[in-house]
Parts: structure tokens; C-alpha cells; sequence
């Protein structure tokens, strides 16, 4: 059983919750701007050759899409944290590394993400500095993308490694807490699959996963601040893990339901109303006979 009462828990969670809605929005709005800053203003290089070129050309704008990435991160640990606080509540079984996973995963990102930066910035100034640089022979074409090539092999590797730890943490940590949350009934199925897909994306790109990843931010930032569609599930309000009805289950309680106040009173007041009618109308036939 946990120390902190249903009280205190829920009295959290009502405080934290609009925060915890702004942290998913701006980590969903900066991310985007971040891939917004390199297709806009930086492009897809064809080859090698050309990324050293542009990271060379474009540092400040290198730098400005990672930095709003690197608070992207941390926006989005602190949306999990506050689900998976919630969550391990409702069901203490929730592996407690997740809290780690989470702590970590921005660390290894941010750092990471530094380190292959500055490292691909001195290759590319290795690169544009090389006296071959301006001959538009093919054949000295042809070195420079050998020469780019090796550089970018030959680069430390730690920054990319530990960016990899940083988005498997991540990966893991979509997975758990979705499941969990789910099952605890604190997220409907469609959302806790939703968050699957995502850490699965983040480690198999098949899809487009910073568009699923985005949409899953914004909804959990919807569904934080209470206003979700045909509203939240009974968890959020009992603190305790109660599923998260279906479809089904809704349309099923709605036809069970007797009908409403105001359907049941419209007969009585036009019965009330034509009652008295009927005597005072035999009444003046009296008189009159």
C-alpha cells in the first residue's frame, strides 16, 4: 500500500496535471521546430560531402535545432514522469526503473547529441579547410566524397553511442509506462497502443515516428488538462485502477440508463394540466342542461 492518502494523490495530480499538459505541448512544439529549422533552413544533403559543407555553413542553425531538440527531451520526461507517477499509484506493480529510464534518457540524449555535434562541426572544418576544397575537377569531386567519407567514419563515436543509450531509455520508457497506464485504466487503448508504437518507432523508424510522436504529445496534454472527448476515464477520479471503458461498454450503460428527469416529467404536467379540464367541462353541460 502507498503512504500518500487518495486525498493527496488526486489534490497532486490536479496540481501538476496543467503543468504536466504545457510540458507535452512545448515538448511536441519545439521538437517540431526543431525538424522545421533543419528541412527549412539547412535541407537533406545528397552525400557525405555536402553534410560537411552545410555544417560549416549553417553552425548557428545546427546548433539553435539542437538546443530547442535537447529541451524537447527533457519537456517530454517530465510529461512521463507525471503519467507514471499516477500510474504507480494505481498499480504498485510498475517496474520502478521506468524512473530511472526516464532520468537518464534526456541526460544521454543531451550530451550525446553535444558531443556528435561538436565532433561533425571539427570534421566538417577539417574538411572546408583541405586544399582540394574549390577544384570542380570530377576527378578531385570524386576525393573530396572519399575524404568526407573517411572523416565522417573516422569521427569519435562516443556522442552517437551515448545518444543511442539515451533513446533506447526513451524506447523503454514509452512502453512501460503506456502499458501500464493502461492497464491501470488511466489511458484508453487506443492511446496506451499509440505509446507502444511510438518507443517502438524510436527504435525501428518503419514510420514517419516524429509525426505519431507528436500527435501522442498533444493528446496527453488534452487528456491531462480533462478535457478529453466523452471525458476521462474513472481512474483519474477514484485513484485506483479502474479500466478504461469501451466503446462498447459506454453504449451499453447509455442503453441501460433509465430515461432522463425531463423525460419522465413532460407527461405529468400535461396530465396535471388536462385533469381539471375534464371535471369543469361536465360541470358547465350541467348548468346548462
Amino acid at each position: 500500500m502507498s503512504e500518500v492518502t487518495r486525498e493527496a494523490q488526486l489534490g497532486w495530480e490536479a496540481r501538476i496535471g496543467r503543468p504536466a499538459a504545457v510540458a507535452a505541448f512545448l515538448s511536441a512544439a519545439l521538437a517540431f521546430a526543431s525538424v522545421l529549422i533543419q528541412t527549412a533552413r539547412i535541407g537533406a544533403p545528397d552525400n557525405d560531402r555536402e553534410t560537411l559543407v552545410l555544417f560549416d555553413e549553417h553552425h548557428g542553425d545546427f546548433f539553435a535545432s539542437l538546443g530547442l531538440q535537447v529541451v524537447s527531451y527533457f519537456l517530454l520526461a517530465a510529461t512521463l514522469l507525471y503519467l507514471l507517477r499516477a500510474t504507480t499509484y494505481r498499480r504498485p506493480e510498475t517496474p520502478k526503473f521506468a524512473v530511472g529510464l526516464l532520468v537518464l534518457a534526456p541526460l544521454l540524449l543531451g550530451v550525446g547529441a553535444l558531443l556528435n555535434q561538436l565532433e561533425l562541426n571539427h570534421v566538417a572544418d577539417q574538411f572546408v579547410s583541405s586544399e582540394a576544397k574549390g577544384d570542380a575537377v570530377e576527378e578531385v569531386l570524386v576525393e573530396l566524397e572519399r575524404l568526407a567519407e573517411n572523416l565522417i567514419d573516422d569521427r569519435n563515436k562516443l556522442g552517437g553511442a551515448l545518444a543511442q543509450g539515451g533513446t533506447l531509455c526513451f524506447a523503454l520508457s514509452f512502453v512501460l509506462v503506456s502499458l501500464n497506464a493502461m492497464r491501470a485504466g488511466l489511458l484508453s487503448r487506443f492511446m496506451g497502443i499509440l505509446g507502444v508504437i511510438v518507443g517502438g518507432l524510436l527504435v525501428i523508424p518503419l514510420l514517419p515516428g516524429t509525426v505519431v510522436q507528436l500527435f501522442w504529445l498533444v493528446a496527453i496534454g488534452v487528456l491531462f488538462l480533462g478535457r478529453w472527448p466523452g471525458g476521462r476515464g474513472p481512474a483519474w477520479e477514484t485513484g485506483e485502477a479502474v479500466p478504461w471503458p469501451s466503446a462498447a461498454d459506454v453504449r451499453d450503460r447509455q442503453s441501460r440508463e433509465p430515461p432522463g428527469a425531463a423525460h419522465d416529467d413532460e407527461p405529468g404536467p400535461k396530465a396535471s394540466a388536462e385533469m381539471p379540464d375534464r371535471p369543469a367541462s361536465r360541470k358547465r353541460k350541467k348548468k346548462r342542461r
